[in-house]
C-alpha cells in the first residue's frame, strides 16, 4: 500500500469520480470569493488524490481548503457525477483531527461544548433568560411540565446569540395552543459543531442528548435551528432511535398555518426574498413551506433572487466557517445581501440563525447609502409580527 492511503480508505471511488471539469469553480462561494484553485471542490479532490497516490502527506497546512470550506453542497449539485462532496469534506476533517491539525477556533468550540453544553461557553442557567417572563420563571423555579406533546429544541445560537427567534416561535405556537415543554436549562448542545470539525467526541456527547429528549417522552421535536435539525435528521439516526417525529420551525408553523391554528392576517408593506439555508435546503429538500407562509402574509411581496432553492448562494455561515475564518465569512454574506438587494428586497428572510447573523454582519460591510433600511430576519419574527 502507497503512503497515505489509509488517509483516504473510503473514498477512493470519489477522488477517482471527478473528472476534473470545474463545474464546481462556478458555484463554489469559497472560490468565489478567494479565487484559490485549492478552495473549491475540484481543488479538494486533487489534494486527495496526491494524498491516496503518496505523492503528499497530511498537514496542518494541507487541513487548510477543507476547514475553509461551509459544506454548502452546491458543488455537488453542479456536478455531473454527482460526487457527495461535503461528505468527503467532513470525512476528511475526521482524518485531519485525528492528525492534530484542527483549527485552535474550533477546539475552543469543541472544549465549550464538552465542558459548558453550550459552544459559547456560556453559563446553561441563561439558555431560559431569553424566554418570555412567565416562562422564564417556571422554568427557574422547575416548574415547566416533564411531560408534553410536543418538545422544542432551541438551540444554541437561538438560546445565546439571537433576541427574537425563541420569543417568536413561542409566541406563534402560544397562538395556536400548542402543548409543548423544553429541556430548559437541561437542553445541551445537539453536537453538530463536533461533527463538523471531525471529532471523535461527537457520538457519546449526542448519545447523552438522546437520553434527555426521549425522558420528556413528547410524539414531536420542533427547533427553529436549521444545524440542530439536520443533525437530528441525519446523524442522529446513526447512533440511536430519536422515536420522536422531528420538525425545523418552517415546516410546523407551515402544517400549523395550513390548518388555519395561526392566522397571518396582520399586513405589512415589504418586499421581501427567501435565503435557502443550505442545512435545509440542498441538505434536506425545504423550499417550498417557507415560501408558503410568506405568500400568506397580506400586504407582503416575494420576489426571487436569481440563485434561490437548489441553486441558492450560500451566506457563508455554515460548515463552521464564522469560527474559522470570520472574515471570509462576512464577505460571502455581503454577497448575499447583494443578491437581495438587486431584485429590490427591502428584507431577506431566512430559516437559519447562523444565515440571519451571517447576512447582517455581512451587510455592515456595504455602504449605508446601498444597504438602504434593508432588514435581515429570521422567518419565526416575521410570523410573529404578522399574527392577528
Amino acid at each position: 500500500m502507497k503512503a497515505g492511503n489509509k488517509f483516504t480508505d473510503g473514498w477512493e471511488k470519489e477522488i477517482r469520480q471527478c473528472i476534473r471539469c470545474g463545474f464546481c469553480q462556478a458555484v463554489c462561494p469559497v472560490y468565489e470569493t478567494t479565487f484559490r484553485p485549492a478552495y473549491n471542490a475540484r481543488g479538494r479532490m486533487l489534494l486527495l488524490k496526491e494524498v491516496m497516490e503518496g505523492t503528499i502527506s497530511p498537514t496542518k497546512e494541507l487541513a487548510d481548503p477543507f476547514y475553509n470550506c461551509t459544506t454548502c453542497q452546491a458543488c455537488t449539485y453542479s456536478c455531473p457525477a454527482r460526487i457527495k462532496v461535503a461528505e468527503v469534506v467532513e470525512g476528511a476533517r475526521k482524518k485531519f483531527y485525528e492528525a492534530g491539525f484542527t483549527p485552535d477556533a474550533l477546539l475552543s468550540m469543541r472544549d465549550n461544548i464538552l465542558r459548558t453544553g453550550n459552544v459559547y461557553a456560556n453559563d446553561q442557567k441563561e439558555r431560559v433568560e431569553i424566554y418570555p417572563s412567565p416562562l422564564k420563571e417556571k422554568a427557574q423555579k422547575g416548574e415547566l411540565k416533564s411531560k408534553a406533546e410536543t418538545l422544542l429544541f432551541m438551540g444554541c445560537l437561538p438560546s445565546y446569540l439571537d433576541l427574537n427567534i425563541v420569543p417568536s416561535l413561542l409566541k406563534s405556537l402560544d397562538a395556536a395552543k400548542v402543548d409543548y415543554t423544553t429541556l430548559a436549562a437541561e437542553e445541551i448542545c445537539c453536537g453538530f459543531p463536533l461533527s463538523l470539525m471531525g471529532s471523535d467526541e461527537f457520538e457519546s456527547h449526542a448519545a447523552k442528548l438522546i437520553s434527555k429528549i426521549k425522558a420528556v417522552g413528547a410524539r414531536e421535536l420542533v427547533t427553529p435551528c436549521a444545524g440542530c435539525y439536520k443533525t437530528f435528521r441525519e446523524l442522529y439516526p446513526k447512533i440511536g432511535d430519536l422515536q420522536i417525529d422531528v420538525y425545523h420551525s418552517v415546516q410546523y408553523l407551515d402544517k400549523l398555518t395550513n390548518e388555519g391554528r395561526i392566522k397571518l392576517s396582520r399586513p405589512t408593506a415589504k418586499t421581501a426574498t427567501y435565503q435557502d439555508p443550505c442545512d435545509l435546503g440542498r441538505a434536506l429538500g425545504i423550499f417550498e413551506e417557507p415560501r408558503n407562509i410568506l405568500k400568506r402574509i397580506p400586504g407582503l411581496k416575494l420576489v426571487e433572487m436569481t440563485q434561490n432553492r437548489s441553486q441558492a448562494r450560500c451566506c457563508g455561515g455554515g460548515g463552521g466557517m464564522q469560527a474559522i475564518n470570520p472574515e471570509l465569512a462576512r464577505t460571502m454574506g455581503a454577497q448575499r445581501v447583494g443578491d437581495a438587494l438587486a431584485v429590490g428586497a427591502d428584507l431577506i428572510v431566512s430559516g437559519c440563525t447562523a444565515c440571519k447573523n451571517n447576512m447582517r454582519k455581512g451587510a455592515r460591510l456595504l455602504p449605508k447609502d446601498e444597504r438602504n433600511k434593508l432588514k435581515v430576519m429570521d422567518i419565526t419574527e416575521v410570523i410573529a409580527n404578522a399574527l392577528e
